[in-house]
């Protein structure tokens, strides 16, 4: 693994704890399913886990935000990180709420990706 890329990622302060109930946190698969979110996450959005976890991400997105998700996702996999990503996320109402998203990768001891954890901040509560 990239030693320079591993630092960095070590220094990395965003929430990345999927149990946090006030921080919307996600972990997302090499494909983009979701493996777990938090439960702030669940009440923000309305879903229940059960609803989301197995699931694309891309299937909770404004269609606005699909490209945006297209460019910067291969960078969150392969540099480790990505930070300040705006998305509009769709809620169980079908109400929209825009987001931040700051995100990072886990890489194996290998250096071979694992999954990223991302904390997800809204910027306008529109509705959810």
């Amino acid at each position: 693994m990239d030693v320079g890329r591993e630092t960095y990622i070590d220094t990395r302060t965003h929430c990345m704890d999927l149990g946090h109930d006030e921080k919307m946190v996600q972990s997302l698969d090499f494909s983009g399913t979701i493996l777990d979110v938090s439960p702030a996450w669940l009440t923000l959005t309305g879903y229940v886990k059960d609803e989301v976890v197995g699931r694309h991400f891309m299937e909770f997105l404004d269609v606005e935000s699909l490209l945006c998700v297209e460019k910067n996702f291969p960078q969150l996999k392969d540099f480790g990180y990505i930070d300040n990503v705006s998305l509009k996320i769709r809620c169980k109402d079908a109400a929209v709420i825009t987001v931040t998203l700051n995100g990072t990768s886990k890489y194996s001891q290998k250096g071979t990706f694992e999954r990223t954890f991302c904390e997800i901040t809204p910027t306008q509560k529109a509705g959810c």
